[in-house]
This record gives C-alpha cells, structure tokens and sequence, in this order.
C-alpha cells in the first residue's frame, strides 16, 4: 500500500493493485481497525475500490493530543494497523452472501434489447453470463446504500451508456462499464438498465438502514415475473 497525504487534514491509503476482493478485504479491515481505535480526532473515513481517505483534524491533535506532526503521526498509526492485521489470524470471511432475485429485460430491464444487439447475444445467453458470476460490494456510493459490484463476465463490459437520461426507479440493476449497481432511490441517470429486484437494500427509517455492505458477496436469480412479488415497482421513464 502507497500512503500519502491529501492536504493538510487528510490521509489516502492507495493499494496498487487491480480491484478484487482481496484489495477490499485488505482496505475494510484497516477501516475496521481504526474505527475500533475510536479517535477523537478522526473526523471521516471516505473509502473507494482501490484507496480509503482518513480525515483528521489536525488541530485538535497539536494542541489537545501533542501531536507534533498530525501526517507522520498518521502515516505511522496506519503502518501499525497493517501489522497488527498481518499478526492476527483474521477470519477470512466476514462478509454476507446474498442472493438477489432479478427480472431481466421488457419494463423491468428497457435497455436490454439494445444491449443484445451490441454483444450480439440472445437473451437466454445474457441472462447466464451475467447470474452465473458471483459479484462483491467493492464500492458504495451515488446514494444511500447504492452498491458497486464488481465480479461481472467480461463479455458484458460496455464502453457506452444509454442514449438519453431517464428516471431510473429504486430496485433497477444497471450496468455501468465493467460493473454492475442496485439502484437504491429513484433518480435521473443514463444508466443502461438491464433488470429490476424488489429486494430493499436501503431502508431509511432504520438506524442500519442499508442491507448490503463493503466485501459483501452477491448473486443474482434470475425469475419471472408471475413467480415474484413485484414490491413497489415502478417502470423506468424517458
């Protein structure tokens, strides 16, 4: 891992690698750690695919902590945990599995057709391709507990999204380049909608409010529509 700082009040851990589960596992279990440690003077922790951001308040820690130098004292604290983390035996797997049910294509999934006709795959195909793959949570972000997956077959890479913006509802599954995403609140986007899932993932009234976390590991089943409840379903709109 390449440490460096961001700023006067932010460190970033990056992690020269390809994006996998392992990257993931290794960057949560650092999180873990320093949330565990409860630091008076850690004011966030911003983590993506590949780096985590720790901001401090600098501040605070020169003149409450005697902390003479906020970065070194960083840099040094994060070496640590990574020892720690290298001296435990850490269960290998934390995470959740879980299993997503998903209508693919007409309303439930408008730009699939499109998306056939550009991989050159029948639907059936797609359908295999794309459910046979166990995905992770590598990244959440865009809105409350709106998962990243990564894990996609490369065949469905796509270098494009779709033609125009639409409302895109809570519970599309969308492609975005070599991901796959849930949609978690209804938005605006040009992202290429491939199916719908009425499992909730994000669920505001509680105080965990979102079902899927970083390193969870997802699956998807594919069903029919006269085999599923279709929850709050809500046709995507130009």
């Amino acid at each position: 891992m390449k440490i460096y700082s961001q700023g006067d009040q932010a460190i970033v851990i990056a992690v020269e690698k390809d994006v996998s589960k392992n990257v993931t596992t290794e960057l949560i279990a650092v999180r873990n750690h320093l949330l565990e440690k409860d630091l008076p003077f850690i004011t966030e922790i911003v983590p993506t695919e590949s780096d985590m951001m720790i901001c401090y308040d600098a501040r605070d820690m020169i003149k409450h902590h005697n902390i003479t130098s906020p970065f070194q004292y960083m840099k040094a604290l994060v070496t640590s945990i990574q020892e720690e983390i290298k001296q435990l035996e850490m269960n290998k797997d934390e995470s959740t599995t879980y299993e997503i049910p998903i209508i693919y294509g007409d309303e439930f999934g408008p730009d699939l057709q499109d998306l056939l006709e550009y991989y050159k795959l029948t639907k059936d195909e797609f359908i295999q391709l794309h459910s046979d793959n166990a995905y992770f949570v590598s990244m959440m972000g865009y809105a409350p507990g709106f998962p990243y997956l990564t894990g996609m077959n490369e065949a469905l890479y796509v270098n494009h999204t779709s033609n125009k913006k639409k409302l895109v509802t809570a519970g599309s599954v969308i492609i975005e380049g070599k991901k796959c995403g849930i949609v978690t609140t209804d938005t605006y986007n040009d992202w290429l909608v491939i199916g719908y899932t009425p499992m909730t993932l994000f669920t505001p009234e509680k105080e965990d409010f979102t079902l899927l976390k970083l390193g969870d590991n997802v699956t998807f089943k594919p069903e029919k529509r006269k085999d599923i409840e279709l929850g709050e379903f809500k046709p995507c709109q130009s």
